[in-house]
């Protein structure tokens, strides 16, 4: 007993430093985190807030037409219910998932590929530009990493531990269900596990057909969903802003984006772009020697390739997906979830360093991601880094506001962004004509579900869009300012129909479209039938106040 007492305070006090350690990386993360919680919303964000999902009509008219399963955005419509929709409040369930998956990543990682490189992981993750800006941003993205790592976390308990835990099963399945409820991509990820849990257990065990059941229930769950889906309306397996992954985007992807988010080469300063370069060359050599370690560790750490499941399960859906002629399925986002298995794998590179060189390159590392930052931070609002950079529509919205009190209400706004409802959640005065539209009649819509569904579900369906339709009427009468698509041509404003004088004002995004897309407010800038009035430039967006001459 006596010779047992050293070990026991020794491990006490090993979990008591682990415990300090992602405490300190946690409040970390908060504190980068924190600063691009104050940018303006963006149009996906707006969409989680109650001007398009605020009633439980404009829910369920949302999930009719949504290309992502009903989880996230229902979730987000019951947590406006409670805490309302200011920037604060729509961004605070992305927050905590991100800072949640801080910790994930060290419980997950170490029982794969060991405590050194779940550690050396748990930083890179807390220091990640790409986890930072989704962290910050009202989406599904920081909670699809966290849930995918609770997955691998639970998936590798369940199948390897000598004791069945119910409550760790309870938890299993219950973000199986989040995550197959979140979005379509992470079916993939649940589907590779189910595969992969006899060879985890050694067999078909009781513990491997357990696993195989529920997620086997879960899939075949959402392929009901599916089903309904495609008899009711339009599934979308495609959108016009994805692309093809090519092997080049896959290491553009595991090179660069994950490591500094893009946040270095887009200033194309030389300094910035050799730093940029020196992390790519580094981030390779990490991965390739996690990958090595891995392969050569599989005797005594055979749970290791579940680090490489987590990497490329995603990665070679959508690469397969290209193969298959599914060509618009792709951005750097759509593979978040492998975000923390390449810092796992590049984790268990710096482990297989000896001596000196492990803290010399793990410090070079960190240095080199702190340089990441500092672009960041430095040109998220100027360029295309993570992600295009969120307009200030804030203040747009604020300048279009004061002419609406200026006796501007009742002239029209014009503009080529395809959607510019982040207007309409910063002053509901402005409304956009074209998000307020119906794909279809109320009649119609129901028809088409009484068709499939029955005679009740479309008597619900016809109420419910009646409802909506009623709902969008009314903020549309309510509008002091309308919103239309610009058209280069001052006749096809059609200002006699369309406002109450011959002055309007043109709203251009910087960032989308691009000019060769659509250039119709430049146009009319150079048109000789514009006289502009006034001018006012913010961050990624122009507002113009013109007359239109005869």
């Amino acid at each position: 007993m006596i010779a047992q007492l050293p070990l026991a305070d020794t491990t006490s006090s090993a979990t008591a430093r682990c415990r300090w350690f992602l405490l300190a990386c946690t409040l970390l993360a908060l504190a980068l985190r924190l600063p691009l919680l104050g940018r303006s919303v963006w149009f996906d964000e707006a969409c989680m807030a109650g001007q398009r999902i605020g009633t439980f009509e404009q829910l369920i008219a949302t999930l009719y037409v949504d290309i992502h399963p009903p989880l996230f955005v229902t979730f987000m419509h019951g947590w406006g219910r409670l805490f309302g929709d200011g920037e604060f409040a729509l961004r605070l369930p992305a927050l905590l998932a991100g800072l949640a998956a801080i910790p994930l990543t060290y419980w997950t990682g170490h029982r794969l590929v060991g405590a050194t490189a779940a550690r050396w992981a748990t930083v890179l993750l807390a220091l990640s530009p790409v986890h930072i800006w989704y962290s910050a941003e009202a989406r599904l993205y920081a909670p699809m990493i966290a849930c995918t790592l609770l997955l691998f976390g639970t998936v590798d308990r369940l199948l390897t531990e000598g004791a069945h835990r119910r409550l760790l099963m309870l938890v299993h399945v219950t973000n199986v269900v989040v995550m197959l409820g979140m979005h379509y991509y992470l079916a993939v990820i649940v589907g590779v596990l189910a595969l992969a849990a006899p060879m985890l257990a050694g067999g078909f065990t009781r513990r491997a057909r357990r696993v195989l059941l529920w997620h086997g229930i879960g899939l075949s769950l959402l392929g009901v969903f599916l089903v309904g889906k495609f008899a009711v309306g339009h599934f979308e397996t495609s959108q016009d802003y994805l692309r093809a992954l090519t092997l080049q985007g896959l290491s553009q992807f595991l090179l660069d984006w994950c490591w500094t988010g893009h946040t270095l080469l887009p200033a194309e300063v030389p300094t910035l772009t050799a730093i940029a370069w020196t992390q790519q060359g580094l981030g390779a050599l990490l991965l390739l020697l996690g990958f090595v370690a891995v392969v050569r560790t599989r005797q005594h750490q055979p749970r290791g390739f579940l680090v490489l499941v987590g990497l490329f399960t995603l990665p070679a859906f959508l690469w397969l997906c290209a193969q298959l002629g599914y060509d618009r399925t792709y951005m750097e986002r759509s593979m978040l979830p492998a975000l923390p298995f390449v810092f796992l794998l590049a984790g268990a590179g710096l482990a297989t360093l000896r001596g000196k060189a492990q803290p010399l390159v793990g410090v070079a590392t960190l240095a080199l991601n702190v340089a990441a930052l500092i672009g960041l931070f430095t040109f998220h609002t100027t360029h295309w880094t993570v992600y295009k950079p969120n307009s200030d529509w804030r203040s747009a919205a604020a300048w279009l506001g004061e002419e609406i009190d200026r006796d501007g209400a009742g002239r029209p706004v014009f503009t080529s962004t395809p959607n510019p409802r982040s207007l309409c959640y910063y002053d509901p005065r402005i409304q956009d004509v074209k998000n307020l539209a119906l794909p279809m009649a109320p009649e119609q819509l129901a028809a088409a579900i009484e068709k499939r569904l029955g005679s009740w579900l479309g008597q619900v369906a016809i109420n419910t869009f009646r409802t909506f339709a009623a709902h969008n009427d009314s903020l549309l009468k309510a509008a002091k300012l309308r919103v239309y698509r610009c058209s280069a041509d001052p006749a096809k404003l059609d200002l006699a129909a369309r406002g109450k004088d011959d002055i309007c004002y043109l709203v251009r995004d910087e960032w989308h479209p691009h000019r060769t897309v659509d250039s119709s407010v430049e146009d009319l800038l150079d048109s000789p039938r514009i006289q502009l009035l006034a001018s006012q430039r913010f961050a990624g967006v122009q507002v113009h106040k013109v007359r239109v001459l005869p």
